[in-house]
């Protein structure tokens, strides 16, 4: 008589393929998008003085003005020159065009009426110079001057920091940098508030002590709430892949020590390796090479354990899990 072969009975239900994106969480803290030390480009006695430390000031407002009456006398001057210059400059031509004076002496007409003209304009910037304004719209963090002080050129005026946009800067391992990209959205929770940023840097070199890799948020800042230095939380969500979820009761292991799942091909018991892309406390988002290609799969979720790779089963669905 022949012999009738009982099959293993296990559960099984199908799982559809979704679409995943992992939550990055990252520290960090709030940084001045630019801090500029504002120096003088002339020297000479600050005859004005209109900035007081800690305020905001809009691009263009004048801070200081350095006595410019040497200066207005130096214009002058190389003014004076500069017409002296272009007069026998003129001459020349006129006369070389006669025939009445050589081309070497029209060279040097020409050489000295330029270097006159630049003189003329050198003077005309240091004037222009005396007048200290903001480059940008900034607050004067320190001040470095007093009324009626003497400044060389190079010396410190103020300091000023540039709030708007603010960036958050924090860091981020080798593992997630790969998901994250340069315009990629990224919400920001600082001092109790949220806030939609923007990346817009990204390092393309590690720290080489802790490997991991600075990224920067650039964030709107218009009333200049946010200060530099804040402690902030940035979340941001990677590119959306093909993955499953599945219970993490589910997960097993095979003869070599490797992670996956026992799903069922044609009442084959089929174990596949894994990879975990999300442990999210009630179950896994997993994916592998051999599961993106499938919109669903059938899995194991009673016997697995006393199943072995292509052995055949008898297969009981279970829809309601």
């Amino acid at each position: 008589p022949t012999k009738v072969v009982s099959l293993k009975k296990v559960e099984v239900k199908q799982f559809s393929r979704s679409s995943f994106s992992k939550n990055i969480k990252l520290r960090g803290f709030s940084e001045a998008s630019r801090i500029v030390v504002i120096k003088a480009q002339v020297d000479g006695k600050i005859s004005s003085k209109q900035f007081n430390k800690g305020e905001f000031y809009k691009a263009g407002k004048q801070l200081l003005l350095i006595d410019p009456e040497d200066k207005v006398a130096r214009v002058k001057e190389m003014e004076a020159l500069l017409n002296q210059r272009k007069k026998e400059y003129e001459v020349a031509e006129n006369l070389f065009k006669k025939g009445f004076r050589s081309e070497v002496k029209l060279s040097k007409s020409r050489t000295n009426f330029e270097n006159a003209l630049a003189l003329y304009e050198k003077s005309q910037v240091e004037l222009n110079n005396t007048r200290v304004s903001m480059p940008f719209d900034s607050n004067i963090e320190e001040s470095y001057v007093e009324l009626g002080d003497y400044l060389k050129k190079g010396d410190s005026i103020a300091k000023i920091v540039d709030l708007n946009p603010i960036f958050i800067v924090a860091t981020a391992s080798e593992n997630q940098i790969n998901d994250i990209n340069v315009n990629q959205e990224a919400l920001v929770n600082i001092k109790g508030r949220k806030i939609i940023g923007i990346v817009n840097y990204i390092s393309r070199t590690s720290d080489p002590n802790t490997r991991n890799f600075k990224i920067q948020v650039k964030i709107e800042n218009k009333e200049n709430l946010i200060f530099s230095g804040l402690s902030s939380e940035i979340e941001i969500k990677s590119p959306k892949k093909n993955a499953f979820f599945i219970p993490s009761s589910l997960i097993t292991l095979n003869n070599l020590g490797e992670i996956g799942i026992k799903i069922i091909n044609d009442n084959i018991v089929k174990f596949i390796p894994i990879e975990i892309l999300s442990d999210t406390g009630e179950g896994y988002w997993i994916n592998s090479e051999f599961l993106d290609k499938r919109n669903m799969i059938s899995v194991i979720i009673q016997g697995q354990d006393f199943t072995i790779d292509n052995e055949k089963v008898e297969v009981i669905k279970k829809n309601d899990w």
